[in-house]
Protein backbone atom coordinates (compact mmCIF):
# COMPACT_ATOMS: atom_id res chain seq x y z
CA UNK A 1 0.00 0.00 0.00
CA UNK A 2 1.39 3.37 -1.06
CA UNK A 3 2.28 5.75 1.75
CA UNK A 4 0.91 9.30 1.62
CA UNK A 5 3.60 12.02 2.02
CA UNK A 6 3.60 13.73 5.38
CA UNK A 7 4.41 17.36 6.17
CA UNK A 8 7.95 16.28 6.94
CA UNK A 9 8.20 14.59 3.53
CA UNK A 10 6.88 17.72 1.84
CA UNK A 11 9.43 19.82 3.69
CA UNK A 12 12.22 17.54 2.46
CA UNK A 13 10.87 17.79 -1.11
CA UNK A 14 10.83 21.58 -0.99
CA UNK A 15 14.31 21.72 0.56
CA UNK A 16 15.70 19.56 -2.22
CA UNK A 17 14.27 21.99 -4.79
CA UNK A 18 15.06 25.13 -2.80
CA UNK A 19 17.34 26.52 -5.47
CA UNK A 20 14.66 26.10 -8.14
CA UNK A 21 12.03 27.71 -5.91
CA UNK A 22 14.38 30.56 -5.03
CA UNK A 23 15.15 31.14 -8.71
CA UNK A 24 11.45 31.34 -9.59
CA UNK A 25 10.81 33.74 -6.73
CA UNK A 26 13.72 35.91 -7.81
CA UNK A 27 12.66 35.89 -11.45
CA UNK A 28 9.03 36.80 -10.70
CA UNK A 29 10.00 39.40 -8.09
CA UNK A 30 12.53 41.13 -10.34
CA UNK A 31 10.12 41.03 -13.27
CA UNK A 32 7.37 42.61 -11.20
CA UNK A 33 9.71 45.28 -9.87
CA UNK A 34 10.94 46.09 -13.38
CA UNK A 35 7.36 46.30 -14.65
CA UNK A 36 6.25 48.58 -11.84
CA UNK A 37 9.21 50.88 -12.49
CA UNK A 38 8.64 51.07 -16.26
CA UNK A 39 4.82 51.18 -16.23
CA UNK A 40 3.20 54.57 -16.77
CA UNK A 41 2.07 56.37 -13.63
CA UNK A 42 -1.69 56.76 -13.36
CA UNK A 43 -3.18 59.58 -11.29
CA UNK A 44 -6.69 59.67 -9.83
CA UNK A 45 -8.66 62.91 -9.50
CA UNK A 46 -11.97 62.88 -7.61
CA UNK A 47 -14.93 65.24 -7.53
CA UNK A 48 -17.62 64.67 -4.90
CA UNK A 49 -21.19 65.76 -5.67
CA UNK A 50 -24.52 65.62 -3.86
CA UNK A 51 -27.80 65.16 -5.76
CA UNK A 52 -30.79 66.88 -4.18
CA UNK A 53 -34.45 67.07 -5.14
CA UNK A 54 -37.93 67.03 -3.68
CA UNK A 55 -38.48 63.90 -1.59
CA UNK A 56 -42.10 63.59 -2.67
CA UNK A 57 -41.45 63.21 -6.38
CA UNK A 58 -40.42 60.01 -8.15
CA UNK A 59 -37.64 61.57 -10.20
CA UNK A 60 -36.30 58.33 -11.61
CA UNK A 61 -39.59 57.24 -13.13
CA UNK A 62 -40.14 60.69 -14.62
CA UNK A 63 -36.74 60.82 -16.29
CA UNK A 64 -37.07 57.27 -17.59
CA UNK A 65 -40.33 58.24 -19.29
CA UNK A 66 -38.52 61.15 -20.95
CA UNK A 67 -35.35 59.21 -21.90
CA UNK A 68 -37.14 56.13 -23.22
CA UNK A 69 -34.74 53.46 -24.48
CA UNK A 70 -31.72 55.57 -23.60
CA UNK A 71 -32.38 54.90 -19.91
CA UNK A 72 -31.94 51.15 -20.29
CA UNK A 73 -28.80 51.63 -22.39
CA UNK A 74 -27.35 53.87 -19.70
CA UNK A 75 -28.05 51.27 -17.03
CA UNK A 76 -30.89 53.12 -15.28
CA UNK A 77 -33.62 50.95 -13.74
CA UNK A 78 -37.01 51.84 -12.35
CA UNK A 79 -35.87 51.37 -8.74
CA UNK A 80 -32.64 53.36 -9.09
CA UNK A 81 -31.61 55.90 -6.50
CA UNK A 82 -30.76 59.48 -7.39
CA UNK A 83 -27.06 58.64 -7.25
CA UNK A 84 -27.46 55.65 -9.57
CA UNK A 85 -29.47 57.84 -11.93
CA UNK A 86 -26.67 60.42 -12.09
CA UNK A 87 -24.04 57.71 -12.61
CA UNK A 88 -26.10 56.26 -15.45
CA UNK A 89 -26.31 59.66 -17.13
CA UNK A 90 -22.56 60.17 -16.64
CA UNK A 91 -21.82 56.95 -18.53
CA UNK A 92 -24.25 57.85 -21.31
CA UNK A 93 -23.17 58.62 -24.84
CA UNK A 94 -24.15 62.30 -24.62
CA UNK A 95 -21.80 63.12 -21.74
CA UNK A 96 -18.96 60.82 -22.80
CA UNK A 97 -18.85 62.15 -26.38
CA UNK A 98 -18.60 65.74 -25.16
CA UNK A 99 -15.66 64.83 -22.91
CA UNK A 100 -13.96 62.95 -25.77
CA UNK A 101 -14.25 65.96 -28.05
CA UNK A 102 -13.33 68.52 -25.39
CA UNK A 103 -10.04 66.80 -24.44
CA UNK A 104 -9.33 65.18 -27.84
CA UNK A 105 -9.12 61.75 -26.20
CA UNK A 106 -9.12 59.96 -29.56
CA UNK A 107 -5.63 61.38 -30.16
CA UNK A 108 -4.43 61.13 -26.56
CA UNK A 109 -5.27 57.43 -26.27
CA UNK A 110 -4.50 56.66 -29.94
CA UNK A 111 -7.93 55.26 -30.76
CA UNK A 112 -9.23 55.02 -34.32
CA UNK A 113 -12.85 54.21 -33.47
CA UNK A 114 -15.15 56.29 -31.29
CA UNK A 115 -16.97 53.18 -30.03
CA UNK A 116 -13.71 51.81 -28.62
CA UNK A 117 -12.94 55.18 -27.07
CA UNK A 118 -16.35 55.24 -25.37
CA UNK A 119 -15.75 51.78 -23.92
CA UNK A 120 -12.31 52.84 -22.69
CA UNK A 121 -13.74 56.02 -21.15
CA UNK A 122 -16.52 54.25 -19.24
CA UNK A 123 -14.44 51.25 -18.12
CA UNK A 124 -10.89 52.56 -17.47
CA UNK A 125 -11.04 56.36 -17.30
CA UNK A 126 -14.32 57.16 -15.52
CA UNK A 127 -15.15 55.56 -12.17
CA UNK A 128 -18.31 56.76 -10.39
CA UNK A 129 -19.41 55.40 -7.02
CA UNK A 130 -22.17 56.24 -4.55
CA UNK A 131 -22.08 56.23 -0.78
CA UNK A 132 -25.37 54.54 0.09
CA UNK A 133 -25.62 56.07 3.56
CA UNK A 134 -24.89 59.70 2.68
CA UNK A 135 -25.99 59.66 -0.97
CA UNK A 136 -22.77 61.41 -2.03
CA UNK A 137 -21.53 60.46 -5.50
CA UNK A 138 -17.79 60.40 -6.19
CA UNK A 139 -16.76 61.02 -9.81
CA UNK A 140 -13.18 59.77 -10.28
CA UNK A 141 -11.04 60.01 -13.42
CA UNK A 142 -7.81 58.06 -14.03
CA UNK A 143 -5.20 59.52 -16.36
CA UNK A 144 -1.44 59.77 -16.81
CA UNK A 145 -1.57 63.58 -16.55
CA UNK A 146 -2.74 64.80 -13.11
CA UNK A 147 -3.82 68.18 -14.52
CA UNK A 148 -5.90 66.55 -17.24
CA UNK A 149 -7.38 64.07 -14.77
CA UNK A 150 -8.69 66.90 -12.56
CA UNK A 151 -9.97 68.88 -15.53
CA UNK A 152 -11.81 65.83 -16.92
CA UNK A 153 -13.42 65.05 -13.55
CA UNK A 154 -14.76 68.61 -13.27
CA UNK A 155 -15.83 68.55 -16.93
CA UNK A 156 -17.83 65.34 -16.37
CA UNK A 157 -19.72 67.07 -13.54
CA UNK A 158 -20.34 70.21 -15.64
CA UNK A 159 -21.74 68.15 -18.53
CA UNK A 160 -23.89 66.20 -16.06
CA UNK A 161 -25.39 69.49 -14.86
CA UNK A 162 -26.13 70.55 -18.43
CA UNK A 163 -27.86 67.27 -19.26
CA UNK A 164 -29.97 67.29 -16.09
CA UNK A 165 -31.07 70.89 -16.74
CA UNK A 166 -32.04 70.09 -20.32
CA UNK A 167 -34.34 67.19 -19.38
CA UNK A 168 -38.05 67.95 -19.01
CA UNK A 169 -38.97 66.15 -15.80
CA UNK A 170 -42.40 65.24 -14.46
CA UNK A 171 -45.84 66.82 -14.40
CA UNK A 172 -44.62 70.25 -13.26
CA UNK A 173 -42.49 70.68 -16.36
CA UNK A 174 -45.40 69.68 -18.58
CA UNK A 175 -47.65 72.19 -16.82
CA UNK A 176 -44.98 74.87 -17.05
CA UNK A 177 -44.61 74.37 -20.82
CA UNK A 178 -48.38 74.38 -21.30
CA UNK A 179 -49.04 77.51 -19.22
CA UNK A 180 -46.08 79.30 -20.75
CA UNK A 181 -47.69 78.97 -24.18
CA UNK A 182 -51.09 79.97 -22.80
CA UNK A 183 -49.58 83.04 -21.09
CA UNK A 184 -47.99 84.20 -24.33
CA UNK A 185 -51.28 83.75 -26.19
CA UNK A 186 -53.21 85.62 -23.47
CA UNK A 187 -50.71 88.48 -23.52
CA UNK A 188 -50.95 88.74 -27.28
CA UNK A 189 -54.77 88.70 -27.18
CA UNK A 190 -54.80 91.40 -24.47
CA UNK A 191 -52.62 93.64 -26.56
CA UNK A 192 -54.86 93.20 -29.61
CA UNK A 193 -58.13 94.05 -27.82
CA UNK A 194 -56.49 97.04 -26.09
CA UNK A 195 -55.39 98.38 -29.46
CA UNK A 196 -58.91 97.89 -30.84
CA UNK A 197 -60.45 99.72 -27.86
CA UNK A 198 -58.03 102.61 -28.28
CA UNK A 199 -58.84 102.94 -31.98
CA UNK A 200 -62.57 102.88 -31.26
CA UNK A 201 -62.22 105.59 -28.62
CA UNK A 202 -60.24 107.76 -31.02
CA UNK A 203 -62.89 107.32 -33.74
CA UNK A 204 -66.04 107.65 -31.60
CA UNK A 205 -64.90 109.83 -28.71
CA UNK A 206 -66.64 107.57 -26.18
CA UNK A 207 -64.63 107.04 -23.01
CA UNK A 208 -67.18 105.65 -20.51
CA UNK A 209 -70.59 104.01 -20.16
CA UNK A 210 -73.31 104.19 -17.49
CA UNK A 211 -72.74 102.26 -14.21
CA UNK A 212 -75.72 99.90 -14.57
CA UNK A 213 -74.45 98.56 -17.87
CA UNK A 214 -70.97 98.29 -16.44
CA UNK A 215 -72.21 96.16 -13.55
CA UNK A 216 -74.02 93.76 -15.88
CA UNK A 217 -71.16 93.49 -18.31
CA UNK A 218 -68.64 93.06 -15.48
CA UNK A 219 -70.59 90.13 -14.10
CA UNK A 220 -70.72 88.46 -17.50
CA UNK A 221 -67.03 89.14 -18.07
CA UNK A 222 -66.01 87.65 -14.75
CA UNK A 223 -68.10 84.54 -15.33
CA UNK A 224 -66.72 84.07 -18.84
CA UNK A 225 -63.21 84.39 -17.47
CA UNK A 226 -63.94 81.67 -14.92
CA UNK A 227 -65.30 79.43 -17.69
CA UNK A 228 -62.22 80.03 -19.84
CA UNK A 229 -59.88 79.41 -16.91
CA UNK A 230 -61.63 76.16 -16.10
CA UNK A 231 -61.36 75.08 -19.76
CA UNK A 232 -57.64 75.78 -19.68
CA UNK A 233 -57.32 73.79 -16.46
CA UNK A 234 -59.09 70.83 -18.07
CA UNK A 235 -56.80 71.06 -21.10
CA UNK A 236 -53.79 71.03 -18.79
CA UNK A 237 -55.08 67.99 -16.90
CA UNK A 238 -55.69 66.10 -20.13
CA UNK A 239 -52.00 66.39 -21.06
CA UNK A 240 -51.10 63.79 -18.41
CA UNK A 241 -54.40 62.49 -16.87
CA UNK A 242 -56.82 59.91 -18.20
CA UNK A 243 -60.58 60.30 -18.45
CA UNK A 244 -61.25 58.56 -15.13
CA UNK A 245 -58.95 60.89 -13.18
CA UNK A 246 -60.83 62.34 -10.15
CA UNK A 247 -59.35 65.82 -10.61
CA UNK A 248 -60.40 65.85 -14.27
CA UNK A 249 -63.95 64.73 -13.42
CA UNK A 250 -64.26 67.40 -10.72
CA UNK A 251 -63.01 70.11 -13.06
CA UNK A 252 -65.49 69.09 -15.80
CA UNK A 253 -68.36 69.19 -13.29
CA UNK A 254 -67.36 72.69 -12.18
CA UNK A 255 -67.15 73.80 -15.82
CA UNK A 256 -70.68 72.58 -16.51
CA UNK A 257 -71.97 74.54 -13.47
CA UNK A 258 -70.20 77.75 -14.58
CA UNK A 259 -71.58 77.45 -18.11
CA UNK A 260 -75.07 77.05 -16.70
CA UNK A 261 -74.75 80.24 -14.62
CA UNK A 262 -73.32 82.12 -17.60
CA UNK A 263 -76.23 81.06 -19.77
CA UNK A 264 -78.72 82.33 -17.20
CA UNK A 265 -76.97 85.67 -16.93
CA UNK A 266 -76.83 86.12 -20.72
CA UNK A 267 -80.56 85.33 -20.93
CA UNK A 268 -81.18 87.98 -18.26
CA UNK A 269 -79.16 90.48 -20.29
CA UNK A 270 -81.16 89.70 -23.42
CA UNK A 271 -84.42 90.02 -21.51
CA UNK A 272 -83.45 93.39 -20.05
CA UNK A 273 -82.55 94.59 -23.53
CA UNK A 274 -86.01 93.70 -24.89
CA UNK A 275 -88.12 94.96 -21.93
CA UNK A 276 -88.69 98.74 -21.53
CA UNK A 277 -89.05 98.47 -17.74
CA UNK A 278 -87.56 96.45 -14.92
CA UNK A 279 -85.08 96.62 -12.13
CA UNK A 280 -82.20 97.21 -14.54
CA UNK A 281 -82.24 99.94 -17.11
CA UNK A 282 -83.04 98.78 -20.65
CA UNK A 283 -80.12 98.42 -22.99
CA UNK A 284 -82.18 100.23 -25.65
CA UNK A 285 -81.75 103.39 -23.59
CA UNK A 286 -77.97 103.15 -23.97
CA UNK A 287 -76.59 104.94 -26.99
CA UNK A 288 -75.23 102.68 -29.65
CA UNK A 289 -71.78 104.13 -29.28
CA UNK A 290 -71.72 103.49 -25.55
CA UNK A 291 -72.92 99.92 -26.05
CA UNK A 292 -70.17 99.21 -28.57
CA UNK A 293 -67.64 100.81 -26.26
CA UNK A 294 -68.78 98.67 -23.37
CA UNK A 295 -68.54 95.51 -25.45
CA UNK A 296 -64.98 96.33 -26.40
CA UNK A 297 -64.18 97.20 -22.79
CA UNK A 298 -65.61 93.84 -21.77
CA UNK A 299 -63.24 92.12 -24.21
CA UNK A 300 -60.31 94.01 -22.67
CA UNK A 301 -61.36 93.05 -19.16
CA UNK A 302 -61.79 89.45 -20.19
CA UNK A 303 -58.37 89.35 -21.87
CA UNK A 304 -56.75 91.02 -18.85
CA UNK A 305 -58.36 88.52 -16.48
CA UNK A 306 -57.24 85.59 -18.62
CA UNK A 307 -53.70 86.94 -18.79
CA UNK A 308 -53.58 87.35 -15.01
CA UNK A 309 -54.86 83.81 -14.46
CA UNK A 310 -52.40 82.27 -16.93
CA UNK A 311 -49.52 84.24 -15.44
CA UNK A 312 -50.31 82.96 -11.94
CA UNK A 313 -50.55 79.39 -13.18
CA UNK A 314 -47.28 79.77 -15.08
CA UNK A 315 -45.45 81.09 -12.01
CA UNK A 316 -46.86 78.30 -9.84
CA UNK A 317 -45.74 75.67 -12.38
CA UNK A 318 -42.22 77.13 -12.44
CA UNK A 319 -42.02 76.91 -8.65
CA UNK A 320 -43.21 73.29 -8.73
CA UNK A 321 -40.68 72.45 -11.41
CA UNK A 322 -37.82 73.98 -9.42
CA UNK A 323 -38.77 71.80 -6.47
CA UNK A 324 -39.01 68.71 -8.64
CA UNK A 325 -35.76 68.93 -10.60
CA UNK A 326 -32.53 67.25 -9.54
CA UNK A 327 -29.77 69.67 -8.61
CA UNK A 328 -26.14 68.59 -8.71
CA UNK A 329 -24.26 70.30 -5.90
CA UNK A 330 -20.48 70.09 -5.96
CA UNK A 331 -19.09 69.37 -2.50
CA UNK A 332 -15.41 68.97 -3.39
CA UNK A 333 -14.19 69.94 -6.88
CA UNK A 334 -11.40 67.86 -8.37
CA UNK A 335 -7.84 69.10 -7.90
CA UNK A 336 -4.65 67.77 -9.56
CA UNK A 337 -3.37 64.84 -7.43
CA UNK A 338 0.27 64.96 -6.29
CA UNK A 339 0.64 61.20 -5.74
CA UNK A 340 0.17 58.37 -8.23
CA UNK A 341 -2.78 56.02 -7.88
CA UNK A 342 -1.12 53.10 -9.67
CA UNK A 343 0.92 51.01 -10.32
CA UNK A 344 1.12 49.90 -6.70
CA UNK A 345 4.72 48.63 -6.66
CA UNK A 346 4.69 46.93 -3.26
CA UNK A 347 1.48 45.05 -3.97
CA UNK A 348 2.68 43.94 -7.43
CA UNK A 349 6.04 42.70 -6.09
CA UNK A 350 4.46 40.84 -3.15
CA UNK A 351 1.89 39.17 -5.39
CA UNK A 352 4.55 38.18 -7.92
CA UNK A 353 6.83 36.74 -5.22
CA UNK A 354 3.96 34.65 -3.86
CA UNK A 355 3.12 33.51 -7.38
CA UNK A 356 6.74 32.44 -7.94
CA UNK A 357 6.74 30.60 -4.61
CA UNK A 358 3.55 28.71 -5.49
CA UNK A 359 4.82 27.77 -8.95
CA UNK A 360 8.15 26.60 -7.49
CA UNK A 361 6.42 24.42 -4.90
CA UNK A 362 4.12 23.00 -7.58
CA UNK A 363 7.11 22.25 -9.77
CA UNK A 364 8.84 20.48 -6.89
CA UNK A 365 5.76 18.33 -6.20
CA UNK A 366 5.40 17.42 -9.87
CA UNK A 367 9.09 16.43 -10.05
CA UNK A 368 8.73 14.32 -6.91
CA UNK A 369 5.67 12.54 -8.30
CA UNK A 370 7.32 11.81 -11.66
CA UNK A 371 10.41 10.43 -9.87
CA UNK A 372 8.25 8.09 -7.76
CA UNK A 373 6.41 6.89 -10.82
CA UNK A 374 9.65 6.00 -12.54
CA UNK A 375 10.90 4.08 -9.50
CA UNK A 376 7.63 2.10 -9.13
CA UNK A 377 7.44 -0.74 -11.73
CA UNK A 378 3.64 -0.76 -11.83
CA UNK A 379 3.36 2.99 -12.12
CA UNK A 380 6.19 3.05 -14.65
CA UNK A 381 4.38 0.49 -16.79
CA UNK A 382 1.23 2.60 -16.70
CA UNK A 383 3.24 5.69 -17.65
CA UNK A 384 4.78 3.87 -20.61
CA UNK A 385 1.33 2.82 -21.81
CA UNK A 386 0.13 6.41 -21.63
CA UNK A 387 3.18 7.51 -23.62
CA UNK A 388 2.50 4.89 -26.26
CA UNK A 389 -1.10 6.10 -26.68
CA UNK A 390 0.07 9.64 -27.45
CA UNK A 391 3.08 8.52 -29.49
CA UNK A 392 3.00 8.96 -33.27
CA UNK A 393 5.64 6.31 -33.91
CA UNK A 394 4.51 2.97 -35.37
Amino acid sequence: MKKEPTMFDLSIIFLRKRYLIACLILIFGCGALLYSLLAAKIYKAECRILPSSSENVNITAAIMSQMGGLASLAGISGGATKGELLMGVLRGQTVVDKIIDQFDLMTVYEQDYRVKMRELATSDILHATEDVKSGIVTVAVLDEDPERAAAMANAFVDELKNVMQSLAIGEAAQRRIFFEAQTLQAHKALGEVEDELQKYQEQSGVVAAEPQLQALVASITELRAQVAAKEVEISSLRTYARGDNPSLKRAMSELASLRSELKKLEQQEQKSSNEPSGQMASLREVPQLGLEYQRRLRDVQFAATMYELMLKQFEAAKIDESREAIYVQVIDPATPPDYKFKPKRALIVVFSVLLGLCLGMLWALCAYYIENVKNDPDENKTLEEIKSVFSFRK
